[in-house]
């Protein structure tokens, strides 16, 4: 009994230090070595504390379901991996779909009250709102709001706001509750006179229902075009809430295009213009980097990764063509890796996704995330850009299938 209750407090304080967030590793590339349990007596088939500890993380990450805005009533529906309505949540002057713009800051939980959604909204004045019961109030005001990241299921958030020093950039970084947001002081800014680069808040660590770490990056402000294709960012970072400290986790030069569920894995290019398009997965942890080559014909590079919970494979968007040629010749595939052996696992292009939903052709899809371990989710626009559905991939049947229309917003938890 003794040495089942020190495997217990083991245990507790692995999972402690699993959930307040993974280091950075800046300067060197050694690996990381395992972590593994003590032999207990009388316990041979207990799991190994490494595995029981991983579990219960991407257990954590996964989500329940994924959410649709519906254009007709301009609700939230969440539903799950087959389909199935999970929840309907109410946002009153929800400015854009876009899941950059919306938080549920909440789990779903059965018997659980309406879920609050934190969102973006131009009317009646720039603003973020938060909505409950169908009714919605102002958080705080903006100036020109940039983006909205948050803790997994939980009311934790951060947010960019921008203003102009005459013609300068100067972007700020707030971070708080549902309770303490709305009267948050920036806890970072950054005057980008050089490139007019701003900041962009991408995940959320909180510790005791507190934010405690925040990660962004440099994102073009104010810059857009019929044919771009990918976000144009720079470099990525960590701030420590608690101790003020500010870590370089991607450098300046990478083109940061997406972060695994718990912050170990992150994918780029280059920043670049002319230089290697092609996904690269930095394991942030053990500084190890797997590269994925392109498609031969994806003349216009990789972009918008997402990655498993489990942290076995991650997907992303290659193109070629343009969207604004007469005729247009844009193509899209999005392919899955697998990042333990860079092995291009699968592929689902424009027209098998045309094909699916019987549609006579397909503008645009990419890859939004993952349900669970085999299930990507794929926003998919027709010729008309405000008909968007998405679709599930199946990786194990190679399956792909009508999910839900709708453009999506982000997953529920």
């Amino acid at each position: 009994m003794k040495n089942l209750w020190h495997l217990y407090i083991i245990l507790v304080m692995l999972f402690a230090l699993l959930v307040s967030g993974c280091g950075v590793k800046l300067v060197s590339a050694t690996a990381t070595p395992e972590l593994s349990a003590p032999p207990v007596e009388g316990e041979s088939n207990a799991p190994p504390l490494q595995s029981s500890a991983e579990e219960i993380i991407v257990d954590k990450n996964t989500p329940t379901g994924v959410c649709v805005k519906e254009t007709a009533s301009g609700s939230l529906v969440c539903f799950d991996v087959n389909g199935q309505p999970l929840a309907t949540l109410q946002v009153p002057d929800m400015g854009s779909s876009d899941p950059q713009g919306m938080h549920i800051a909440g789990e779903l939980k059965t018997g659980a009250a309406v879920l609050p959604v934190v969102y973006f909204s131009w009317e009646p004045e720039h603003a973020l709102l938060v909505s409950a019961n169908g009714s919605s109030t102002s958080l705080r005001k903006t100036s020109a709001f940039l983006a909205l990241a948050g803790a997994v299921g939980q009311p934790v958030m951060a947010f960019s706001d921008v203003t102009y020093d005459g013609n300068i950039t100067h972007s700020y970084l707030y971070a708080g509750t549902l309770q303490t947001l709305g009267s948050a002081d920036p806890f970072y800014d950054l005057k980008d006179e050089l490139t007019g680069m701003a900041l962009m808040p991408v995940a959320v660590e909180s510790s005791g229902g507190q934010a405690q770490k925040v990660w962004y990056t440099h994102t073009a402000w104010g810059i857009g075009g019929a044919d771009l294709i990918y976000p144009i960012n720079r470099g990525l970072y960590v701030f420590d809430l608690a101790t003020g400290q500010n870590m370089q986790a991607l450098d300046p030069e990478r083109n940061f295009q997406g972060l695994s569920p718990d912050n170990t894995l992150a994918g780029s290019i280059s920043f670049d213009f002319k230089g290697d398009h092609s996904l690269h997965v930095n394991n942030l942890v053990t500084g190890q980097m797997i590269n994925f080559p392109l498609n031969l014909t994806s003349n216009r590079g990789a972009g918008y990764a997402v990655f498993s919970a489990d942290g076995k494979y991650v997907a992303w968007l290659e193109a070629s063509g343009s969207m604004i040629t007469e005729p247009p010749n844009f193509k899209a595939r999005v392919r899955v890796g697998d990042i333990a052996t860079g092995a291009v696992v699968h592929e689902v292009d424009s027209n098998t996704a045309a094909q699916v939903m019987g549609w006579e052709g397909v503008s645009f899809i990419k890859s939004v995330g993952w349900l669970d371990a085999q299930n990507v989710i794929i926003e998919a626009r027709g010729e008309n850009w405000e008909k968007v559905s998405l679709l599930k991939y199946d990786i194990l049947s190679g399956s792909l299938t009508f999910l839900y229309a709708g453009s999506f917003t982000g997953f529920i938890y």
